[in-house]
């Protein structure tokens, strides 16, 4: 039995274990293992002290039976070259033990409603060019990469690659 919900303050350290324990396992061999070290649950946790409290941005918890198993990132498409219509998932995270178990379908499918629900007709996300696993299981849901990538540091420079969906045809059917 699942549960989806939005997250609030009070679960700032489930959101940091989380983070830092997917990071940890999904980027070993593309991010330097010193960056992967020095990210740790009680920084994270910070971090999502500060985001939810200041609305920075708005995740959803998925449980399994009581146990708390990943979260989504939604929101408006911070890219400058998109316009109101683009929505966007900025981050989908599962520990390790709850991955190849269909809860990160689950969990990108409850994203989607909710930004449709938002009248978003197209969304974004980025990806590590190298998370291969990610990528795929993006275009299992129907993102696809629209060719471009956006050049970042995590401890040695990497390609990060914009996918999008589109949620409403041009003609106003839901796809």
């Amino acid at each position: 039995m699942c549960e989806i919900r939005y997250a609030n303050v009070h679960d700032a350290n489930v959101l940091g274990e989380i983070h830092s324990s997917s990071w940890k396992a999904a980027y070993r061999g593309i991010i330097p293992d010193k960056v992967l070290d020095n990210i740790t649950a009680e920084k994270r946790e910070k971090y999502f002290k500060k985001a939810l409290r200041e609305a920075i941005e708005e995740d959803a918890i998925i449980f399994e039976g009581s146990k708390a198993a990943g979260f989504i990132c939604i929101g408006k498409c911070r890219d400058k070259d998109k316009d109101i219509s683009y929505g966007e998932i900025c981050g989908l995270y599962l520990l390790p033990d709850y991955w190849h178990r269909g809860l990160g379908l689950k969990l990108i499918n409850w994203g989607l409603v909710e930004l449709e629900k938002r009248n978003y007709k197209k969304i974004t996300l980025w990806v590590l060019e190298e998370n291969l696993n990610a990528r795929r299981f993006y275009e299992k849901v129907g993102f696809k990469f629209d060719g471009t990538v956006n050049e970042i540091n995590i401890g040695k420079k990497l390609n990060e690659v914009r996918y999008v969906k589109k949620l409403i045809s041009e003609d106003g059917e839901h796809l």
